[in-house]
């Protein structure tokens, strides 16, 4: 009849939206001796029931007659084991009705059945349902340990409620209530959450005062409390005085040494616990939990050989239940980049939950392949699993990767759908993402909306760093002016963004600032990463001597410290210090790369060392066994081309195993304009405009060439050609810093403020230049003009005006540093040297290919550049 009635029970209300069921098949209502009211006021953890102290001694109620008694004990006795059989089947809402039903019916439950409707709320995981157990338990006025022990553990596996289980822990000892083993093992799980250490300490003193510690129960609940409290060395003395251990000891302790990276030491104790198992107890096996923890270990490590093995244990030793495993190789083996195996792993399961399929998408996403990625997040939805915070960080950082922002805004769209904008992590990563993907003012909203609770270093970094990929100086450094102001310290990789971000510009004052910074914050010598962004900052912010200087200082370097100095060197045509370093980093045992030999053939076709540059290419191929690139190829033909053996360059094309790039033609076409061979650069311009149609840097070579030739008709003609298909010559601009201030020229510009001082100081050296012997070179001017014309053309250059404005605005010891986004052409480069004799001023200039320091008349590129 009980399986009958079932049918018509409300599955799916709440306890407060039951009005009134009848349930028929409960039996009469018994004499009302002491009813549990729903309705009756909470009281909370410090007003307590004021029968409390008196409650052992509380009087019991007049005994019903015999016939009364064996009813209502029956009635204990049967609702007593429904309630039991709801808990066990986690059937709550049935127990709820019939809960409502003994409160309909004026039914009151002796203290066993209390403790069992007890355990029904607070066992169900509802906030709600543990607020009503608590009104019931403190309206009890007989409770056993049970009931006690019923609360402690409802608090502590209830999410930011482990404090709560540790005031009612309290609050039973100083009602005398004496606890037991199990009421200790919860209190430790409490101690566990809440992270406190002196508390479980406390409890261990109580635990050993009361002879408890033998039990095994409670030293595994010891030794988890430990292990998440930090205290590894007391997990362990814990674990080696333990007289009996079970498999839940192993596992604790393993699961230990596997969360703290003791890589050694768990793979002991697997060790201990297989000869364990062996020898002494066959119920002490690694089982799937034990598998699982190392398994982990080896993901964490990125060790895919260890992980072979304890998958290979794993097959012999778990038979059954073997879910977890599964889900956990899974995510070893993408976590070691091994998604064969992976895919292979998951494709079989039986079952799949959300972690197997975020390991998966995460494993795609962290070896590049994004597309990959996303279209597994996308069946996984398809096949019913709702994505949760991992895997749509996973999906925004696969948009990311693909720059795809469109994604990334659908994806943003679902967060917000499914209420999950307000996590942390997922706050983060949409900024990252709209910041890396140059959508900045989605970017800011996504930033705008986080709380200020939520703004950490990383969100902060993700902003910043997108504002300095849009070039945007000003922005850029007011936002980390203000996460300073706003208490937010700053890490090494906001630096690494900002060091780099002055190296882009560049911008030399404020990447000195930022290296104070870093002194005084105690971040420099910490990270080879943002010691050698540092580098990098000074080498092309123009001060390669301060980037040698720092580069020595270092502690610690890698392949990648070395590479920035050599490229550094390379790019200020400092070719002797590049050989240099290039032998005395292989002293020191480090192999160079393809990065290190690609600079060190820049710098010797840049210097014109072509023995040193044929012999390192050759070492290159034979003795470090490294493949050449097209890059490498065109450093040859560059340095061949640069020399005047423009036939062998060419064979180099011709003869190179990986098909030629722009930039390989483009080494051709800009040899030819220094020697001025015109059947040749056509060749080379012919494949340049086929590779590169719309590039103006080609069309303006071909037409020096024409030009140094007298054949104004071609450049006519080569002007005529770019109209046509739309190509715009870019103009040419520097600038220089003054303080603190960019100051930008265009060639011809009279915008400036000082623009009459500025021609006025030019002419004047010019005056000077040609008492000296200068002659202006008229053949780098692209028109057919007056010879007038063509000096007064050449006289308004960009970087003339930038130089000008240095001398008349900076101290006369101070380095002038001007910057242009084109090639300086010939007839600057002769000026800047006579105007450094002259005025006995350093002045360095950075064009598109390389560093130029002028100082008493001498360039260090030697005219060769």
């Amino acid at each position: 009849m009980f399986q009958a009635s079932l049918q018509t029970l409300p599955f799916n209300c709440r306890f407060n939206d039951i009005n009134g069921h009848n349930l028929h098949f409960f039996p009469p209502k018994p004499r009302i001796i002491k009813s549990i009211s729903a309705t009756t006021t909470s009281s909370n953890l410090t007003n307590h029931n004021p029968h409390e102290e008196s409650s052992s001694k509380a009087s019991s109620p007049p005994p019903p007659t015999t016939t009364t008694t064996k009813t209502h004990l029956h009635n204990q006795s049967f609702y007593g084991s429904q309630i039991q059989n709801c808990i066990n089947s986690n059937s709550f809402e049935l127990g709820k009705s019939i809960h409502l039903e003994m409160i309909e019916s004026g039914f009151s439950p002796d203290t066993y059945l209390q403790t069992k409707i007890l355990m029904l709320y607070a066992r169900s995981g509802e906030l709600n349902d543990l607020l009503f157990a608590r009104k019931l338990f403190d309206e009890m006025l007989e409770r056993n340990s049970t009931s006690w022990n019923t609360m402690i553990i409802a608090y502590s596996q209830m999410e930011d409620h482990s404090e709560e289980a540790w005031s009612v822990f309290h609050r039973m000892e100083k009602l005398g209530v004496v606890p037991d083993h199990f009421t200790f093992a919860t209190v430790l799980r409490a101690c566990s959450s809440l992270r406190s250490l002196d508390r479980g300490m406390h409890i261990h003193s109580k635990l050993i005062v009361q002879n408890f510690v033998t039990d095994v129960f409670v030293g595994n609940s010891l030794i988890d409390m430990y292990a998440k409290c930090g205290d590894l060395d007391s997990c362990l003395q814990v674990f080696e005085h333990m007289t009996e251990k079970n498999q839940v000891t192993w596992n604790s302790m393993i699961s230990a040494k596997v969360q703290y990276g003791q890589f050694v030491e768990a793979l002991a104790l697997f060790s201990r616990m297989c000869m364990m198992g062996f020898k002494m107890d066959r119920s002490i096996q690694p089982d799937q939990y034990t598998f699982t923890s190392l398994l982990a270990l080896c993901a964490d490590q990125g060790d895919m050989y260890l992980g072979m093995q304890i998958h290979a244990h794993a097959i012999r030793m778990v038979t059954t239940n073997r879910l977890i495993i599964e889900t956990e190789l899974v995510h070893m083996y993408a976590k070691c980049g091994l998604l064969n195996y992976a895919q292979h792993i998951f494709d079989r399961m039986e079952m799949r939950n959300s972690y197997s399929w975020n390991s998966l998408i995460e494993g795609y996403e962290q070896i590049g392949q994004a597309k990959k990625s996303l279209e597994l997040f996308k069946e996984m939805q398809a096949m019913g699993i709702k994505p949760d915070c991992f895997s749509l960080a996973s999906a925004v950082s696969a948009c990311i990767k693909l720059s795809d922002s469109r994604m990334g805004k659908e994806t943003h769209g679902f967060i917000v759908r499914n209420s999950l904008e307000k996590l942390g992590i997922l706050k983060c990563v949409l900024v990252d993402m709209y910041s890396k993907c140059g959508d900045m003012d989605y970017a800011c909203n996504a930033y705008n909306q986080t709380s200020e609770k939520d703004r950490n270093i990383i969100s902060w970094n993700s902003i910043i760093l997108g504002f300095s990929k849009v070039s945007k100086m000003e922005e850029t450094f007011k936002l980390f002016i203000r996460m300073l102001k706003e208490g937010i310290e700053c890490d090494t990789s906001t630096l690494v963004t900002l060091f780099n971000f002055c190296a882009k510009l560049p911008a030399l004052p404020q990447g000195i600032q930022l290296h104070t910074l870093a002194i005084k914050k105690g971040l420099v010598n910490t990270s080879i990463a943002m010691d050698s962004t540092l580098i990098d900052m000074y080498a092309k912010g123009g001060d390669i001597i301060q980037a040698r200087r720092f580069f020595d200082k270092m502690t610690e370097k890698n392949i990648v410290s070395w590479n920035t100095m050599i490229t550094g060197y390379a790019k200020h045509g400092c070719s002797d210090e590049v050989l240099v370093l290039y032998e005395r980093m292989q002293e020191e045992g480090l192999h160079p790369n393809d990065v290190t030999l690609l600079s060190v053939l820049s710098a010797c076709s840049h210097t014109g060392l072509i023995k040193e540059g044929l012999e390192i290419f050759i070492a290159m191929l034979e003795d470090h066994r490294l493949e050449a690139t097209a890059a490498h190829y065109t450093c040859m033909v560059d340095l061949l081309g640069r020399a005047g053996r423009l036939k062998d360059a060419k064979e180099v094309i011709e003869r190179m195993p990986v098909k030629p790039e722009v930039s390989t033609w483009g080494a051709l076409l800009g040899a030819c304009r220094v020697h001025q061979n015109v059947e040749m650069g056509r060749h080379a311009a012919d494949h340049l405009f086929e590779m590169d149609l719309l590039n103006p840097g080609h069309y303006v070579l071909m037409s020096n060439i024409y030009a140094a030739a007298g054949s104004w008709k071609e450049v006519e003609e080569i002007r005529s050609m770019m109209k046509i298909r739309g190509v715009r010559k870019d103009a040419g601009v520097s600038w220089i810093e003054i303080n603190n201030e960019i100051q930008t020229f265009y060639a011809g510009a009279k915008s400036h403020p000082k623009s009459k001082e500025i021609y006025a100081n030019l002419r004047h050296l010019t005056q000077r230049m040609k008492r000296l012997g200068y002659v202006p070179d008229t053949k780098f001017v692209l028109s057919n003009t007056g010879d007038l014309e063509e000096e007064e053309y050449l006289f308004q250059h960009s970087e003339r005006l930038a130089i000008s404005l240095g001398l008349i605005s900076l101290s006369e010891k101070s380095t002038i540093r001007v910057f242009k986004n084109l090639r300086v052409c010939g007839d600057c480069h002769t000026v800047t040297k006579l105007i450094s004799k002259i005025t006995n001023r350093r002045i360095i200039v950075r064009d598109t290919n390389r560093f130029h320091h002028f100082e008493n008349g001498v360039c260090s590129c030697g005219d060769y550049w």
